[in-house]
């Protein structure tokens, strides 16, 4: 694990300074049966977007935890979204498991609305929360002082314990539904996805099989994962590209907007956001870029004090609600009419004419 650790610290370089603070709950009446029978058939035909943008069968929960990891005298707080059972759904079954990093200065909170609409759908989600460099980094601080703060958590430490703490995570995942804990009683965390905003793209590139520029190590790979999402990724280090993120051989959907540059002031562009996509291999690999989406409206949450949320905004989400979760049906759960409807058209032409999706 110290090597591990040691090596993701050489790669800091890789990650820019452009993250910043990452901050319903819905149901319908359908039964589990039915819904899926439902997406299966609208994925087929021009209207699958009513299908994958709409809340899913399930009413969801969530519960609030904090886990130790001993090894590291570490706390780790998640908040859990799960399905349940009620009147509309004829059984929990057996769900697949989501994870969701938030960004720098973010929390728990982040990505909420991603993970309530994933978890409507029949998914099992833990957002999860890093000391170091969440919200701890701006409460209780001057304005003044806050960029400087939130600079200073991009440290190789952070990074690295970032990484440390998805490895943990994943095994605690792992030992709860082994022990049937609720509510990982109905997961099924060998279907696992990972996910994560602005650093937690970073962070969730780094688990998947990002290289440091100079080495042929993929020292934070946790080969559990199944498939991914990087909203707002970047490749900060522009050397050996093809090195960096040529050998990331699973499902990988990058997301991102026309706006989504630098949060920070460190010269980041929203054409860097693409570079991740572009220096992958071919095979299952995505890319949606939404026109006027900037870096906050990716976080999956309220815009705080930043500015009101605007139609644009509500209608960008909504695109990354259909695509995220058709992505999470074709990988997670092999949905092959998902696949279809996301590779054959049926998501470009749901998202805006203004809107890009590329896919190799």
């Amino acid at each position: 694990m110290k090597r591990a650790l040691l090596m993701v610290m050489k790669y800091l370089s890789i990650v820019g300074l452009s993250c910043f603070l990452a901050f319903v709950i819905s149901h319908a009446i359908a039964s589990a049966q039915a819904a899926t029978q439902t997406t299966k058939n609208a994925a087929t035909s021009a209207d699958g977007y009513v299908t994958f943008a709409s809340p899913g069968a399930f009413n969801i929960e969530a519960s609030l935890a904090s886990w130790r990891d001993a090894s590291r005298a570490r706390e780790v707080p998640v908040k859990i979204y799960f399905p349940t059972i009620n009147s509309a759904t004829a059984q929990a079954g057996i769900f697949p498991v989501i994870l969701f990093s938030h960004g720098l200065g973010g929390s728990r909170e982040g990505g909420n609305r991603w993970a309530a609409r994933w978890a409507s759908h029949g998914f099992v989600v833990l957002a999860m929360q890093h000391p170091g460099t969440d919200e701890s980094l701006w409460k209780g601080i001057a304005a003044r002082d806050i960029t400087g703060s939130m600079k200073a958590g991009m440290t190789f430490t952070n990074l690295a314990l970032r990484v440390g703490d998805v490895h943990f995570v994943i095994d605690e995942v792992f030992r709860r539904t082994a022990l049937g804990e609720t509510p990982f009683a109905n997961a099924d965390p060998k279907r696992l996805g990972m996910s994560g905003h602005s650093f937690g793209a970073q962070t969730t590139l780094s688990v998947v099989g990002q290289k440091t520029p100079l080495s042929d190590e993929q020292s934070g790979l946790d080969s559990r994962i199944s498939a991914a999402i990087a909203f707002s990724p970047n490749a900060r280090n522009k050397n050996n590209l093809a090195r960096q993120f040529g050998d990331i051989k699973l499902p990988f959907f990058s997301i991102t907007g026309s706006d989504d540059g630098s949060i920070l002031d460190d010269g980041t562009k929203p054409e860097h956001r693409r570079l991740p996509y572009e220096n992958m291999a071919p095979g299952q690999k995505y890319l949606a870029v939404f026109d006027r989406g900037d870096h906050m409206v990716f976080g999956g949450h309220g815009f705080g004090l930043r500015r009101p949320e605007t139609v644009r905004d509500t209608e960008i989400q909504a695109g990354v609600m259909a695509g995220t979760l058709a992505f999470w049906n074709a990988t997670l759960k092999q949905e092959h009419a998902a696949r279809r409807w996301l590779e054959q058209g049926g998501y470009r032409a749901a998202i805006g004419s203004k809107d890009t999706f590329e896919q190799k």
